[in-house]
């Protein structure tokens, strides 16, 4: 045996570390330090699995052969492939990891046994505010904006917050800002980049009174919690999208969900809910990824033309309800139920009441304030609808749903009579997601009295691509079926055929 200790609790570990690497035993899955998974043969990964549960023992090759091979036969060969395999992904070129015990098998001497780490919430570093020009007011203003941005940010969840001077770790994204002073108003561009692959990803220029720096490190501190949920939910189960779900854990299956349904088109969201099925056969009193499973009943609406069973709705329902009884603190559990009761029942009042749930556990949870605007607008409350998009939702290019922000918009500004502004949103909302046919119904309903755009030849071709019938409308919630028939006689006027 080592002479490195083989304590029980190493043994029962779920997980162990290998050099530069840990071992989930339960997935048989081989991750780096970063929890990036390093991919093994699946009979490799069968093999290290049996070594992984007695470490520091030795291990026979008939018992090896054994667990992994049944009563196929094979050479010694595929048995020393296999160690090849593992040796090479974790770098054991020594072989001190894995060792040959002659005439006998292979020992795994590990190096501890290993918690399993976390989803790490995304490290920030705020770097120093720059100025243009060299005024003392400017530079006042930058040092002091600085310092009141990192007091917002840094007890937000969902992100770590560091400086040059409080840490030397690299971390996952920087906040870059560059502030300049012009009388008694201040422009600062802030910038925020991902260091390992994307660079800078995102970019605003915000514009202030110099007295309000209070409410400017506000408005950017939101933007960049925002900008990052976003970031973390688009791209960080992208690295899980090709690996079999068997093969993951929870946490992975879970990242690997949100990557497929931020992608918003009706395969990725059947990806995105059979992966969340089996998070949550690995843990199914979890309240997120039950809301997360019935969260995939109303995915798609309104974008395509869905036909909601009856049986549908009730299967969803139930998962939303099941969700909250676990997780009476959860707000995604309270906000999917209302996203639900909205969409799938046309229940305005139920709508609205588990929104008020979830904005009093997170009155920031900007899906939770989209869903109530929706129902705003939906019941005739436009102003309050664009009100609120306006202050919560955090409109960013980088979300794979900014077009639907800006057609939902739009439509709010037509049925509120305001023809210009409606087609400034639908027109954008059509021009970034030009595939849609809702983006495009809403645009065509927008521009139905102004020639100047109906009568083009590219308005033409959009209204003969579009996929949705005339009466997509009355599967929407609208509290007052005139609204629908407005939509519809401006549809019909532009050509759209029933």
């Amino acid at each position: 045996m080592s002479g490195k200790p083989t304590e029980e609790k190493t043994k029962n570990s779920e997980a162990i570390f290998l050099g530069d690497f840990w071992f989930n035993i339960k997935s048989s899955t081989l991750f780096a330090m970063d929890r990036r998974p390093i991919p093994l043969r699946h009979q490799s990964a069968l093999v290290l699995t049996e070594l992984a549960k007695t470490p520091g023992e030795t291990v026979s090759k008939d018992r090896l052969v054994s667990a992994v091979w049944g009563a196929t036969f094979v050479t010694d060969d595929s048995l020393v492939q296999c160690i090849k395999d593992i040796r090479k992904a974790i770098s054991d070129d020594d072989r001190k990891i894995i060792r040959t015990v002659p005439r006998m098998g292979y020992r795994l001497d590990a190096n501890q046994p290993a918690a399993l780490p976390a989803n790490l919430t995304p490290s920030v570093l705020v770097e120093k505010i720059q100025c243009t020009g060299n005024s003392q007011v400017a530079l006042d203003f930058a040092e002091d904006f600085e310092d009141k941005l990192i007091l917002v940010l840094a007890p937000r969840t969902g992100v770590r917050i560091f400086t040059k001077a409080s840490s030397q770790l690299p971390a996952d994204y920087i906040v870059q800002g560059r502030v300049s002073v012009s009388g008694d108003r201040v422009n600062l561009l802030l910038s925020l980049s991902e260091v390992q692959s994307r660079g800078v990803f995102y970019a605003e220029s915000f514009k202030i009174n110099i007295f309000g720096i209070d409410q400017l490190a506000e408005d950017v501190a939101r933007k960049i919690s925002s900008v990052l949920r976003i970031s973390v939910i688009t791209h960080d189960g992208e690295k899980y999208a090709n690996i079999a779900d068997e093969r993951l854990d929870f946490q992975q299956l879970m990242a690997k969900a949100h990557y497929f349904y931020s992608r918003i088109t009706v395969p990725d969201t059947a990806v995105g809910r059979a992966t969340t099925q089996v998070a949550v056969k690995i843990s199914p009193d979890n309240p997120k990824a039950l809301a997360l499973l019935a969260h995939s009943a109303t995915q798609m609406h309104p974008l395509v033309k869905i036909d909601t069973s009856e049986s549908e709705t009730d299967w969803a329902m139930s998962l939303a309800d099941k969700a909250i009884s676990l997780g009476p603190s959860s707000g995604f559990a309270f906000r999917t139920r209302a996203n639900l009761r909205l969409w799938l029942l046309g229940d305005h009042k139920g709508c609205r009441a588990d929104c008020a749930r979830a904005l009093a556990i997170n009155p920031n949870f900007y899906l939770t304030h989209l869903t109530l605007a929706t129902s705003e607008i939906l019941t005739g409350a436009y102003a309050a609808g664009i009100d609120r998009i306006d202050s919560f939702v955090c409109l960013t290019t980088i979300d794979q749903q900014y077009p639907y922000f800006q057609s939902l918009v739009g439509l709010a500004w037509l049925l509120a009579g305001d023809d210009g502004a409606s087609i400034i949103f639908a027109r954008e909302a059509h021009e970034r997601s030009p595939r849609t046919s809702w983006h495009a119904m809403v645009y065509a309903a927008a521009a139905a009295d102004d020639p100047s755009i109906t009568k083009t030849e590219e308005f033409r071709e959009m209204i003969n691509g579009l996929e949705l019938p005339l009466r997509h409308f009355r599967s929407i919630p609208f509290a007052d079926i005139n609204s629908v028939e407005i939509l519809e006689a401006r549809l019909k006027a532009v050509g759209v055929a029933e």
